[in-house]
């Protein structure tokens, strides 16, 4: 036996080499290329979720926000509203995120953009009109280069500061309120009938 194959014996398998280094360079690449479509594809997934959850809690602050024009009584109208707020408390126990790397002026833009669409949100049980017009002028203000009418320039300001991620997600959210609005109105506007 020669001392060169005794050698070879003694090298782990793991160790030796199935190939030259552009063939382990190429299989390493593929394999983050790999990695790389199915963490787009999971992020995907999750931002798919996140806006099913979006929709959900949608549609229940439509049953809140139309309750109290849909000729019931009023113990009819508060189990409505316990049934709809155990489910937006069940739904918004979902965590489902998809992170965005911020700055510290970037969290802070988000937090003010959020704030102000969820005090719009609460003003719409006391005036749908007035609570249209503000979403639309927020809206407004996410889409710069065709604006559909007047813009909230305080809001515009604070949208700028926040990352294209979260201003894509803010317009989504502002479309997803105007239409809650929209159905809110006609729902009075038959009842009224």
């Amino acid at each position: 036996m020669s001392s060169t194959s005794s050698r070879e014996r003694m090298i782990p398998i793991s160790v030796m080499r199935r190939g030259s280094v552009e063939e382990i360079n190429d299989r390493i690449v593929n394999l983050l290329d790999e990695i790389e479509k199915r963490i787009e594809h999971m992020r995907e997934t999750a931002q798919a979720m996140e806006q099913e959850k979006e929709s959900i809690i949608e549609m229940l602050q439509t049953v809140q926000v139309n309750k109290d024009v849909l000729r019931l009584n009023q113990g009819e109208k508060d189990d409505i509203e316990a049934t709809a707020n155990r489910l937006l408390n069940r739904c918004r126990a979902v965590q489902v995120c998809v992170n965005t790397v911020r700055n510290s002026e970037q969290e802070r833009a988000l937090k003010n953009v959020n704030d102000q669409i969820e005090e719009l949100v609460t003003k719409m049980k006391d005036d749908l009109t007035l609570s249209r017009q503000t979403c639309r002028t927020y809206l407004n203000a996410c889409s710069c280069e065709n604006p559909d009418g007047p813009i909230d320039q305080k809001f515009q300001s604070t949208l700028i500061e926040c990352t294209a991620d979260d201003q894509k997600k803010i317009r989504r959210r502002l479309e997803q309120v105007l239409s809650l609005v929209e159905r809110s109105e006609k729902t009075i506007g038959q009842a009224t009938r």
